[in-house]
């Protein structure tokens, strides 16, 4: 039933796409479900409802209490519509560039955003002038450079190079991070020999040059 539900991350939250022609318990089931898979990973960020049909007020707070019971944050525009979808979402799917606000924004946060809905398999290489946001594993064998950020929701086990063109403030954060070689602007590093991945979500970055790993946890909604 993972059909029911689909998650799509945009650089202004989450949106969560139902569709309502199913049974509600199956729906309230997946939704929980899904969340539950990611394991924290959504903890904190906004999210959206895009409806397929139209939901009464008081299932759709049953839903959003779902979200919000696992630390998602609902925004102020809880549901979408067809026209908002066509006109706002799509193109965030493949790419999204949006119109931020100065204050209190970094210059990642600037970048247009590449959204990858899938792994990438061994032998795949992707160069990206911008963040670059993974639903799935990199695989060994692959390599993700981008010139922001590159999130990982999933398993980092290739190569990745954030900041490629010389930002130090850049990040790679991944689900489980156990890659054969990190690199952020001209700081390499790689993973001892006797490594093991880590059981929770952990964050990549420069500290006075040198690469430091934490888990994300402890920043909390914070890159």
């Amino acid at each position: 039933m993972s059909d029911i539900i689909n998650i799509k991350g945009t650089r202004k939250g989450l949106v969560i796409f139902l569709d309502s022609n199913h049974d509600f318990g199956d729906i309230k089931k997946t939704l929980n479900t899904k969340i539950e898979a990611a394991r924290g990973f959504f903890k904190g960020a906004k999210f959206t409802f895009h409806l397929k049909h139209t939901l009464t007020a008081e299932k759709t707070k049953e839903l959003e209490d779902i979200c919000c019971s696992h630390g998602l944050v609902p925004d102020e525009k809880i549901i979408w519509g067809e026209k908002a979808m066509s006109e706002s979402i799509r193109p965030l799917m493949r790419e999204a560039s949006p119109a931020l606000p100065s204050v209190g924004i970094t210059e990642s946060d600037k970048k247009p955003c590449l959204l990858i809905n899938h792994s990438v398999r061994s032998g795949n290489k992707l160069n990206y002038n911008g963040n670059v946001v993974i639903f799935g594993d990199v695989n060994p064998g692959s390599e993700i450079t981008a010139a922001g950020d590159i999130i990982i929701m999933g398993s980092l086990r290739g190569v990745v190079h954030a900041g490629a063109k010389g930002d130090e403030s850049s990040v790679i954060m991944a689900y489980r991070l156990n890659p054969v070689q990190l690199r952020i602007a001209t700081t390499i590093s790689r993973p001892p020999d006797n490594s093991q991945a880590s059981t929770l979500p952990e964050i990549a970055r420069l500290r006075k040059g040198q690469m430091l790993i934490e888990p994300y946890l402890t920043h909390g909604n914070k890159l």
